[in-house]
């Protein structure tokens, strides 16, 4: 026996009449692109959680809409729900997908799979499931080369592997127990335009082999395992590649796409008691920052710019903050953030006293999440191994670190930087350009400054 007659009963008082109304529209879309409309049963459905606000009301949507075809037909699909977990990702995420879970009643229903991608291992979800200490080390590892290979710009520092590990779960998450025929996706036509220019981009970039269109889904993450593969190679070193930089590609069904994104809105104010009230969603002081996703990621990103100031710029820290916020809060309003959730975020930065706050609680996570302290996160500013040691001389100095800078420089000399790599960022929607001052030079100049 299922659970969808409880949450039905539940959620009706949490939705409007328009919520209502567009998701009876949305369920008749789907109920024509199942493959078996006979035996509805055996169609399996997946969709993706990050966990955030937006994706946690995604799960609300499908789910409800998984009930009213039972309700109307006596029989349902199969939904799979997948989270990709990573270091960024603290407890506060699993306690909010497990309430979430909860209030939609999908523990314990046969009809309901609800699992956590770790790297290249899927379970099923559990509230206290432990990360694998491997993923946390590749993605500490990923952190690091990243950073040191981009200058510590925030994107491609925390977002290039995240992403690619992103897609990796979808294949992952497809693939298990016998597949799927559905995956559902709540992207705006603009956003899968902009994802498919950057996957397009990267393929070019890296040379990558182009599937075949007719594979579909598959043909689409064997074309972005070609990326991975040539994009890690070249931030690793190709004899140290490994499985968990590949992408699953190799699928036991090819999945069709389902866009519900025509069918609600994504604007969280909208169904701010569904979230808050019925599903318990709790904003996290470190998940909930600038982005949609709940990740600790974006609470770093500004402090690496802070202390990019502070340091390689002979600035100070809070100036470093300042353009960061001011580029950040620009992104959630092109977003259409709920204004209250904007002036959550630009008030945790209001003043001297709360950026200090926040560095604290910033230096504190990166070392929680990744094990990275102030000087770790310093040498990726300086990255001094780029561009022929290009920083090597300051960095030494300001660390004060008695080695044979010569030696060094004989040893860069030897590599290439012939690298597609500075490229990667050209389709990153991310990002903008700003005026900095720069205190080396005593002179403002003209930076690209990226993040979420």
């Amino acid at each position: 026996m299922n659970n969808l007659s409880t949450m039905l009963k539940e959620i009706q008082g949490y939705l409007s009449p328009a919520i209502i109304d567009s998701a009876q529209r949305c369920s008749d879309r789907l109920l024509a692109a199942l493959p078996d409309r006979q035996q509805l049963e055996n169609n399996r459905v997946l969709l993706a959680y990050g966990g955030g606000k937006d994706s946690s009301y995604m799960v609300a949507y499908v789910r409800y809409i998984q009930g009213i075809i039972w309700q109307q037909r006596g029989a349902t699909f199969r939904l799979r729900v997948s989270t990709n977990r990573h270091a960024a990702m603290n407890d506060s995420v699993m306690e909010n997908i497990n309430r979430v879970y909860q209030s939609l009643a999908m523990h314990d229903d046969p009809l309901a799979k609800c699992l956590v991608v770790d790297g290249l291992q899927i379970r099923p979800f559990a509230r206290h499931l432990p990360m694998p200490e491997a993923v946390r080390q590749q993605n500490r590892n990923d952190v690091l080369m990243n950073g040191h290979r981009f200058c510590a710009d925030a994107c491609s520092t925390f977002c290039n592997a995240c992403n690619l590990s992103m897609v990796n779960s979808f294949g992952v998450a497809a693939d298990y127990d016998s597949g799927v025929d559905v995956i559902i996706t709540g992207d705006s036509p603009q956003e899968q335009a902009a994802y498919v220019a950057w996957a397009r981009h990267l393929s070019r970039l890296f040379d990558a082999p182009v599937a075949d269109k007719s594979r579909g889904f598959s043909g689409f993450l064997q074309t972005l395992d070609g990326v991975a593969e040539r994009y890690f190679s070249d931030i690793y070193g190709a004899d140290q590649l490994t499985p968990a930089h590949r992408i699953t590609h190799q699928l036991a069904r090819d999945p069709l796409f389902f866009n519900i994104y025509q069918d609600t809105a994504y604007e969280a104010g909208a169904h701010w008691a569904l979230l808050s009230e019925f599903m318990r969603f709790r904003f996290d002081e470190l998940m909930f920052s600038f982005s949609e996703s709940d990740c600790g990621n974006p609470t770093l990103m500004a402090h690496l710019r802070g202390l990019r100031a502070e340091t390689l710029l002979q600035r100070n820290y809070a100036e470093g903050i300042r353009e960061y916020v001011r580029f950040a809060l620009g992104l959630m309003v092109k977003k259409d953030f709920p204004p209250q959730l904007v002036d959550e975020m630009a008030a945790r930065y209001q003043d001297d006293a709360a950026i200090q706050q926040q560095r604290q609680r910033a230096a504190t996570f990166a070392i929680e999440a990744f094990g990275l302290s102030e000087d770790q996160l310093i040498c990726m500013i300086y990255s001094p191994f780029l561009a022929h040691g290009q920083q090597l001389s300051h960095w030494l100095t300001r660390q004060r670190i008695a080695l044979d800078e010569a030696a060094i420089r004989d040893l860069l000399d030897q590599r290439s930087e012939d690298s597609a790599l500075a490229r990667v960022l050209r389709f990153d929607p991310h990002k903008a350009v700003i005026q900095v001052n720069n205190g080396v030079l005593n002179d403002t100049v003209t930076e690209v400054i990226s993040g979420r």
